[in-house]
């Protein structure tokens, strides 16, 4: 037989063995099941978990092999179980926390059966929910495990340390979810790490550390050197040991401590001599002082982030080897102080790479200034660019176009100014454009057109002029197109939304653009959200190319120069609408009843917001607000509606803002209104309202923040029950017909004594609205907003009160705006209004007050508009810089002398012309002449001194004094 026969039969005789042995060891591993008592337990641990969304179904003893369990994995050779993955609902799924998701985790507690899966290596129980039940010590008699997993499972309590007895633990999570959970696992002593030798991972985030914490000794002795990834995020650890300098970690990549206040701290210059570390997270760490030069040039980071600090600076490399800064892909110093630097001082090696890998800028909120570098157009690998909210001025550089990766660009809130440059057309990689509160001005260039990936395009505050270019339709992707409240004139047509097939939200308030079509029945190729249009020129008729919007949740055509009715289509077609604004059109056509009160609505409105004030509305306000469940804002000011206040309207208990200033409805007040708990502005002035103030007796108080009754027909007197509305900031009740006394009790408002601190604004509809009011000052009207939080007002002008001006109101030490004037209010004013220091509007003129000016008020700094003219005050007027600036107006109408009043004060036996013998010490003048009496005392000190001093001082002066002496009394005695 020939050797190649040989051979060929040897290999033949060796595949058909090797075939034989393969299906007989197939044969056997399907015959293989889970061991019994194995089973057993994993029945016993079921038992004891609550599976909401039944996943443990296949878990039965009817399914006799359990490695086929959901779940479970088994070694092929024993049938032991090696592996449990009963994860629940991914970390990013939590934080919506729907019924669903709820379901989807396990609950209850872990059964100790689980001590009896000897061969177990692999244990996941991670983003469940065992309800603040501890980590199961028995866990460490489970000797084989290599990963153990139990992250965001709501465990809480002492951390066991019979973790440690895991000898083989390579992956060791005990992550916890913190964000406001009631349930905080705590670790009391650190010393059973020094049992885990061969961990490679560890995250331990969230739970609290602060107490066990040693910096040196946990470094040095207890992790092991062969630590790859170290999580200690959240974890209240104590200001890193200024004495450590170094740590046992020669193959950690990954490091994490942030979130954790070491606010004594600079960043440890040890950190950069982990030469293995790729990504390395700093963030809201309160570290202070410049960024160690050594950090920026490690050769090995790719990812660092040292957002959320105190840092000013970073160090400038001793050396001219800056190699290491060029591998950084991702850095983020977001929300630092690098104030006064430009991006080109704090990143000078960056800039200086030959070929940088830096795909993430990002420096949001870091005060940086300066202008942005030419050289950013170097950085070609940059996807992100970040910079919002700075105070970057100047030019956008051309050289951005080179950036041909880039997808995002975030320059809004800066001081940028200029054209946008034409380069910007060939990033064709660009998915958005914040330009938002900028400076920049000119044309918008055509090739925008060219940015084919564009998804959002936010070019709002700007100073932006011309007209819109065509070149915008062409952007398919695009989905949100905000322009408002620019300088853009000129027309728009169908052809600047040709293919704008993916626009979701269109805002373009506040510029001069006019919308022409050449078609009525124009279809726009998109499907609206958001429209937002204030201010365009659209009518006269209701945009008719709207009924095909169906999905339209925002709409805002305010000031569109609409003169129609509104069709009878649109609850139909706007059925999920939930903020409206139409104001300043004509819609005097318009039947509000037909719109307010549609018999066809079944389900309740979706409304939030409805604006139709100044639309020259008239008829009667209708009562059918029933349907109306959900509205927080409604502002019908300014128009014709007649009728009484409707019930329903005053029932609702979502309202936040009621505007209707300015109407001619009539009838009284719904008491209801006035006890709702959930408004917080009232303003029905200018009405011809009639009755008392509405107001129950007892109950609790409102949120009511600005209550304005002014120029109506209200009578009676102001209820004690008033006081009780203790949020009151803006009390505005002038012009009616009410009598009686002041009340004592308004020195109950919380925020006008003092008591509570007041929010810059007034926040409605889940703070989507700033509340505003327009308020009465000077003879015009003011309006609030953005500060409406900080306004303090209070005026009860133009009404027949009577009686003394409390002496409470002086406790209002918040207060700024205060006008009685117009009234019959006797006595005096209160003697402490000084007090109240930052009072800038004081008015109690025409009433019949009396006595002196206290002359507390010339501590008044911030007062600017004082009148107490028309009353029977006398004696002089108080001497401050504040008080000699007013206008002799200001104090006509009474008996005061003295600047700024031509009047002259004369001093008549000691006292001052008008000084009728009450409250004299109080003003300065009253009494004896101190000037004169200083100035005897001084007169009389100083020439006493000229004469003895002499004697007192030199023996030659005495002794010529007394010779003096002597002859003028020989002198005398010859004589």
């Amino acid at each position: 037989m020939s050797s190649h026969t040989s051979s060929f039969s040897y290999l033949w005789i060796l595949t058909i063995f090797t075939l034989i042995q393969y299906s007989f060891s197939k044969q056997n591993s399907t015959s293989i099941q889970c061991i019994g008592y194995e089973k057993t337990a994993l029945l016993a641990f079921k038992n004891d978990l609550i599976d909401g969304a039944n996943r443990l179904v296949s878990w039965n003893r009817s399914n006799a092999d359990c490695c086929k369990w959901y779940g479970i994995t088994c070694t092929n050779q024993t049938g032991h179980v090696t592996e449990i993955r009963l994860r629940g609902p991914d970390e990013a799924t939590l934080i919506w926390d729907t019924q669903e998701t709820s379901l989807q985790r396990f609950r209850g507690k872990v059964n100790p059966s689980l001590q009896n899966l000897t061969s177990l290596e692999y244990l996941d129980l991670s983003c469940n929910d065992f309800g603040g039940n501890p980590i199961p010590a028995y866990i460490g008699s489970i000797r084989n495990l290599t990963y153990l997993n139990l992250s965001e499972s709501r465990f809480s309590r002492e951390v066991p340390s019979e973790l440690g007895n895991l000898s083989k633990l390579q992956v060791l999570s005990i992550r916890h979810l913190y964000s406001g959970d009631q349930y905080v696992p705590r670790v009391k002593s650190l010393q059973w790490l020094s049992g885990l030798s061969y961990l490679r991972h560890l995250d331990m985030s969230a739970v609290q550390l602060g107490d066990a914490f040693d910096w040196p000794q946990v470094t040095q002795t207890l992790l092991p050197s062969t630590l790859v990834e170290l999580h200690l995020s959240n974890c209240g650890l104590p200001p890193i040991t200024p004495s450590l300098t170094m740590v046992n970690f020669t193959s950690l990549s990954i490091l994490d401590i942030s979130n954790n206040n070491f606010s004594t701290n600079s960043i440890p210059s040890w950190i950069a001599g982990l030469q293995s570390l790729v990504s390395l997270n700093l963030a809201f760490c309160d570290f202070n002082g410049p960024v160690p030069a050594g950090l920026m040039n490690m050769n090995s980071l790719t990812y660092l982030d040292l957002s959320r600090n105190q840092l000013t600076d970073i160090q400038a490399m001793r050396n001219s080897s800056t190699n290491g800064i060029c591998n950084l892909r991702e850095i983020d110093l977001s929300w630092n102080k690098f104030d006064g630097k430009s991006l080109l001082d704090v990143l000078t090696s960056l800039f200086e790479c030959e070929s940088s890998k830096l795909e993430s800028l990002r420096f949001a909120e870091s005060g940086l200034s300066g202008n942005l570098p030419q050289q950013l157009g170097n950085l070609k690998n940059l996807v992100l660019i970040n910079l919002y909210d700075n105070s970057i001025s100047g030019l956008i550089p051309d050289s951005l176009g080179n950036l041909s990766s880039l997808e995002t660009l975030e320059l809004g809130f800066n001081s940028i100014s200029g054209p946008i440059p034409d380069s910007i057309g060939r990033l064709s990689s660009l998915r958005s454009i914040n330009l938002r509160s900028n400076y920049v001005s000119g044309p918008l260039p055509d090739t925008l057109g060219g940015l084919l990936a564009l998804e959002e395009l936010d070019l709002s505050y700007n100073e932006i002029s011309g007209t819109l270019p065509r070149s915008i339709g062409q952007l398919t992707k695009l989905t949100i197109l905000n322009i408002g409240h620019n300088l853009l004139t000129g027309v728009v047509t169908e052809d600047h939304f040709a293919n704008l097939t993916s626009l979701f939200s269109l805002r373009g308030d506040s510029n001069m653009l006019r919308l022409e079509l050449s078609t009525d029945n124009w279809e726009p190729p998109f499907q609206l959200g958001i429209l937002s249009l204030d201010s365009w020129s659209l009518g006269p008729k209701f945009p008719s190319w709207l009924q095909n919007q169906s999905g339209l949740s925002i709409l805002y055509l305010g000031s569109t120069g609409i003169s129609d009715n509104i069709p009878s289509w649109f609850w139909s077609t706007f059925s999920g609408l939930q903020y409206l604004n139409i104001s300043d059109n004509n819609l005097s056509s318009v039947s509000l009843k037909d719109f307010i009160c549609s018999e066809t609505d079944v389900e309740p409105k979706q409304v939030i917001y409805m604006n139709l004030g100044r639309t020259n509305l008239s008829g009667v306000f209708p009562d059918c607000w029933t349907n109306w469940e959900f509205l927080n804002i409604l502002n019908f000011q300014n128009n014709n509606l007649t009728g009484e206040f409707p019930r329903s309207l005053a029932n609702l208990s979502s309202l936040e803002s009621l505007h209707m200033n300015n109407n001619k409805l009539s009838g009284e007040i719904a008491v209801e209104l006035m006890n709702s708990k959930s408004l917080k502005i009232i303003d029905l002035s200018e009405n011809n309202f009639i009755g008392g103030i509405p107001i129950s007796t007892g109950g609790e108080g409102t949120a009511l923040k600005v209550l304005s009754l002014r120029s109506n027909k209200l009578n009676g007197k102001i209820p004690d029950e008033l006081c009780r509305l203790d949020s009151i900031q803006i009390l505005d009740l002038a012009d009616n017909n009410l009598s009686g006394r002041i009340p004592n009790c308004f020195n109950n408002y919380s925020v006008m004594t003092g008591k509570v601190d007041p929010d810059q604004t007034v926040d409605l509809a889940q703070n989507e609205f700033m509340g505003s009011a327009w308020l009465l000052m000077r003879g015009r009207v003011n309006g609030f907003g953005s500060i409406l939080g900080l306004v303090t007002f209070m005026d009860l002008s133009g009404n027949d009160f009577h009686g003394a001006i409390p002496s409470e109101i002086t406790q209002l030490v918040e207060l700024r705006f205060l006008n009685f004037s117009h009234n019959r209010l006797r006595g005096r004013i209160p003697e402490k209004i000084g007090d109240m220091k930052l009072l800038e509007i004081f008015d109690v003129s025409r009433n019949q007050l009396d006595g002196t000016i206290p002359s507390s008020m010339s501590k008044l700094s911030f007062l600017n508009l004082l009148n107490v003219s028309y009353n029977n005050l006398t004696g002089r007027i108080p001497s401050s810089t504040q008080f000699q600036s007013f206008e002799e107006s200001s104090f006509v109408g009474n008996g005061l002398c003295g600047a700024p009043v031509s009047l002259r004060c004369e001093r008549q036996y000691g006292g001052r012309a008008g000084d009728d013998g009450e409250g004299g010490g109080s003003d300065e003048s009253d009494g004896p002449d101190w000037g004169l009496i200083t100035s005897l005392v001084a007169g009389f000190v100083v020439g006493f001194w000229v004469l003895v001093g002499p004697l007192v001082g030199s023996k030659l002066w005495r002794t010529k004094y007394y010779e003096f002496l002597y002859d003028i009394w020989c002198n005398f005695c010859g004589s």
